[in-house]
């Protein structure tokens, strides 16, 4: 990405104003900025953590301080991207604008870092002296094919240009095309060029011509079935009264890398005829990465290949290898990889004409993002199930996991990774060759796992994961969904056995006996013997297997004990046991309870007795839950938060009023929020909503009834609520609604 402004979602305070004066690879303590010094240009690196939310580059020399456009910085020599882990990458040619030198062989450039606000006030300057040595001696030709343009700079030792105006009154550039001939080839004065985005210029014994890509002379050919963007130039120069031509014509690659296998490929022809004059005399290449060439050993010990192929040389790099980068992406919504390298590539030749051209290419390249197949392995170990999802880039992290066992949801989130008791325990593996994966174990004895199938010696479960994941440093969202059976070994006991399981509403028990063909048994809930009437009367849900029965108990069936009741849960339980039928004695006894969430509940208790949980924020404005109270005003919550009250209070109290109902007796009371008027002598305005909620529960008065299914006496703690609640009334300006509870 190339760019002159851009936008990164972070920022810094800096206000640093003493240049960095850098000659040689330096960085600075908290290694935000790396600098070092390439074959031909200057190299600047800034770390992700360090960019504000706009950066920018500026430049000074002694005409002045310089703010460019992208269009202004591709003509002038500098190249500014975002490598794949999000840092700036800023690169300037030894030939660019604002570049000072003196000897030909030190070069200087002073750049300043900007951070910016959002409305574009400066939040911080950063000033860099670069200065750089030139390491070998200019070739007779040089060309740059660099991320935005391309360069050509020629050694002309009969030229001298002595003032800048000279230059521009002396030359001229003539442009050819290759679909027209050459005597219509167009000239055009340096101004004119440079409006055509054409930087042409002569410095010393040395004339540049620069321009970015696809500029409005250039055109594109095929060589050797790689595509080329062409400028074929003439530069004229006056020496005295005759015109010297000089041919400037400079031509790049213009594919991108492929991926071939696991290797990232890039091809270029082996001749680049365009370039070429006369006879062709190969003095070889150099590969490199960063901008910097490699020796052959350590190209040959990363495994970077160089071959020739058909008229093409093959630039191949493997997965993993030293300098390449895998990043990650989403294709249609599966993951997928890219694999990049900041590739730098030098071929030299020599031809009729120049004794040595270097053709130097710094390009980011990247291979087609390409889906990838994650795989889930399993493993069992003394009842802890775990799965590894894999294999995934580094900038992968996981953020929530989701498994459901048959009962309720497992759930495992990045931000309460650190507390206490997890249901789900998320590792991230590393690999040696740079991968990662996500294990994550559980145990199967949790009471949210509920087997699918029990029988035939095995114990068969089904597991629905559901993975979300991102990708950094842009936080892409991706998610990934595996569902799997495990089976394990099971042996039924000789005597029947209880277990007891939670769901989201209800109470589950499950009685494991062998497979036979009478069951010498009976289960009891409480006091009641559990049959189809109970089953009907209760809402319970049966299922027998051949050798297991499932009984789920709703929240509100009767033999239900409910323990404890708070503002944010209520905990109930039932007991069940297991009767042999001849000799009645008891086989198995299970005392099983689950915690229920609470938002809203009213509970009748039989000793005489309302509990009640209510939200008061319906109204508009919400009311304060702590000054609601019931019909006696003495009568206040027992708990409340910023939402809701918790009233305890005996059916005898508070101001509770009783009623007949044919064989019923009706209890009534009233939670109210006495509202604030103004003036309090004559009120006219109130400064809040009213609220009323009337709650009511209903008693049979004749204990001979069926009591002993609607309302069991032989506990005090048995309960019978509504859940959720029956609102039969409610007015939404007065905030009046009723609930009844009916036993």
């Amino acid at each position: 990405m190339k760019i002159a402004a851009f936008h990164i979602q972070s920022g810094v305070v800096l206000l640093l104003l003493s240049p960095l004066s850098v000659s040689s690879p330096v960085t600075t303590g908290n290694r935000a900025f790396q600098t070092k010094c390439l074959e031909r240009h200057f190299w600047l690196s800034v770390r992700s953590s360090f960019l504000g939310s706009t950066t920018r580059l500026d430049f000074e020399d002694g005409s002045g301080y310089h703010i460019l456009s992208d269009r202004e910085a591709a003509l002038c020599g500098y190249t500014i991207l975002i490598n794949d882990v999000g840092d700036l990458v800023f690169r300037a040619s030894f030939r660019a604008c604002h570049v000072h030198t003196q000897t030909g062989t030190d070069y200087h450039l002073r750049v300043w870092f900007v951070n910016l606000q959002v409305d574009g006030k400066v939040l911080g300057l950063l000033p860099f002296q670069l200065t750089c040595s030139l390491q070998e001696q200019w070739s007779s030709r040089e060309i740059v094919c660099e991320e935005n343009y391309m360069e050509v700079s020629l050694y002309l030792p009969a030229l001298a240009v002595k003032s800048e105006n000279d230059e521009k009154a002396e030359m001229a550039v003539m442009f050819h095309r290759s679909d027209r001939p050459s005597e219509r080839a167009t000239v055009f004065s340096l101004t004119e060029a440079a409006a055509l985005s054409y930087h042409v210029s002569m410095s010393g014994s040395r004339l540049t011509l620069r321009c970015p890509y696809s500029s409005p002379l250039s055109y594109i050919t095929k060589v050797n079935g790689v595509d080329l963007e062409i400028v074929s130039a003439t530069t004229l120069y006056r020496l005295q009264s005759n015109f010297l031509a000089v041919d400037t014509t400079v031509a790049c690659v213009q594919n991108e890398a492929t991926a071939d296998g696991s290797d990232l490929l890039w091809t270029l022809p082996f001749i680049l005829s365009p370039l070429v004059h006369g006879q062709f005399r190969d003095r070889g290449v150099r590969v490199g990465v960063n901008g910097r060439a490699l020796s052959e050993s350590d190209a040959k010990e990363r495994r970077y290949n160089i071959g020739l192929k058909e008229g093409r040389v093959e630039v191949r790099i493997p997965t993993g290898a030293s300098g390449g980068h895998i990043k990650s992406g989403v294709v249609r919504g599966q993951y997928g990889q890219h694999m990049s390298v900041d590739l730098f590539f030098m071929r030299q030749w020599a031809d009729e004409r120049w004794p040595l051209t270097q053709l130097r290419s710094l390009r980011l390249l990247k291979t087609p993002l390409i889906p990838q197949t994650l795989f889930l392995t399993r493993k069992t170990s003394e009842g802890l199930f775990s799965v590894t999802l894999g294999m995934f880039a580094p900038d992968v992290s996981i953020q929530k996991v989701t498994v459901d066992g048959g009962g309720d949801v497992l759930t495992w989130t990045q931000s309460r990774q650190t507390q206490g008791g997890a249901d789900i325990v998320v590792s991230r593996l590393s690999h040696d060759n740079g991968s990662i994966s996500f294990q994550l174990s559980f145990l199967v004895s949790h009471p949210k796992i509920i087997p699918e199938f029990i029988g035939a010696g095995y114990k068969t479960y089904s597991f629905t994961f559901i993975f979300t994941l991102n990708i950094s440093p842009n936080k892409e969202v991706f998610y990934h969904q595996v569902a799997i059976e495990h089976s394990v070994e099971y042996t039924a006991p000789d005597s029947p056995r209880l277990e007891g399981k939670c769901t989201a509403s209800s109470l589950l028990v499950l009685l494991h006996h062998r497979a036979q063909d009478e069951l010498q048994w009976e289960l009891y809930l409480g006091p009641w013997k559990l049959d189809w009437e109970l089953v009907e009367m209760g809402g319970f849900l049966v299922e027998a297997q051949d050798d297991y029965l499932t009984v789920e108990i709703p929240l509100n069936s009767p033999g239900m004990n409910y323990e404890e009741l708070t503002l944010w849960s209520l905990v109930a339980g039932v007991n069940v046991f297991i009767v042999d039928a001849e000799s009645l004695k008891v086989q198995d006894s299970l005392l099983h309870k689950c915690t229920f969430p609470v938002t809203e509940l009213l509970v009748c208790l039989p000793e005489g007795r309302m509990m009640a949980v209510v939200d008061t924020t319906h109204t508009i404005p919400p009311t304060h839950p702590n000054r609601t109270t019931l019909l006696d005003p003495s009568c206040a919550p027992m708990e409340t938060d910023s939402a809701r009250a918790l009233f305890n209070f005996s059916l005898d109290s508070c101001g509770t009023t009783v009623t007949t109902e044919g064989n019923f007796l009706l209890y009534e009371n009233q939670i109210s929020y006495n509202q604030d008027f103004l003036p309090p002598d004559d009120p006219v305005i109130h400064r809040d909503s009213p609220y009323r909620l009337t709650i009511q529960c209903r008693y049979p008065a004749n204990d001979s009834s069926t009591l002993s299914i609607e309302h069991p006496v032989y506990s005090p703690l048995d309960l019978l609520p509504t859940m959720p609640v029956n609102r039969t009334r409610r007015e939404a300006n007065t905030g009046q609604r009723k609930w009844r509870v009916n036993l």
